[in-house]
């Protein structure tokens, strides 16, 4: 089968994931027959199944970081998964304070269900049958531990740049030339107190790294009112390199 990314949602935010103005499901990525679930968020498990994908598929977890948007699902999906922890799967990966912190997001029994955990931290990497996992530069991202993430095998890069503020050294703390470039792009231009992403910050990603092809995701209202099609043309406008919206459901083939 084609290695593919299937976006289960793109909502970002507060007010665009709890009211469901866009999905909210997660990401996923299938790359060397290996099928990864990335950041399970409101709604992931009913995604999955409206997308035609079946959660026992699913070899590696991937939380970004423990904010609800991103999480909201993980028991849920990891309950399908692993048939109430009978058939256990091999891998999660996810920063220390989503796990085992004071207030961790996945429950103890569910726990029981996974053979490994591993904690994103700066350089992290982690081979799993030929995909290696590897985390980057640490985010500013309010309440939460954040790292940066990419899904690499001997010929395929992916990148996944997930929440948080822009800031100088992630221009040097990322991989370049990624086949793909995905980034949670919340707004259209910088909210000095909130930590997210904008348009402005993606410009000056795609300078310095330069993806092959790059995705923006994670709305805000703000975005959703700016029309994020019109905003990924203007970043590609800016920088050259081809940028795509994402919308629901939307399968890019790697």
């Amino acid at each position: 089968m084609l290695d593919f990314v299937k976006f289960l949602g793109t909502a970002g935010g507060r007010t665009v994931v709890f009211r469901q103005l866009r999905h909210s499901g997660g990401i996923w990525i299938r790359l060397n027959n290996i099928n990864i679930m990335v950041d399970p968020g409101p709604g992931s498990l009913i995604r999955i199944y409206e997308n035609n994908l079946e959660p026992k598929d699913i070899d590696i977890f991937v939380i970004s970081h423990r904010h609800l948007d991103h999480v909201a699902d993980i028991n849920s999906v990891l309950e399908a998964a692993t048939e109430s922890t009978k058939n256990k799967k091999d891998l999660l990966i996810a920063p220390e304070d989503a796990i085992d912190g004071d207030d961790p997001v996945i429950l103890k029994y569910l726990k029981k269900g996974i053979k490994k955990f591993v904690y994103t931290k700066e350089n992290i990497e982690v081979d799993y049958k030929g995909v290696k996992v590897k985390s980057h530069i640490k985010h500013i991202h309010r309440g939460a531990e954040v790292y940066g993430l990419s899904f690499e095998t001997e010929n395929k890069k992916i990148v996944y740049v997930p929440c948080g503020k822009f800031y100088e050294k992630m221009l040097t703390g990322y991989p370049e030339n990624a086949d793909l470039m995905i980034i949670n792009t919340t707004f259209v231009k910088p909210k000095p107190n909130v930590d997210h992403m904008s348009a402005e910050g993606v410009k000056q990603l795609l300078k310095a790294l330069k993806p092959k092809k790059a995705v923006i995701t994670h709305y805000s209202v703000d975005m959703l009112k700016a029309n994020p099609k019109a905003v990924a043309k203007n970043i590609e406008e800016e920088t050259g390199i081809p940028v795509i919206a994402a919308e629901d459901r939307m399968k890019i083939k790697i």
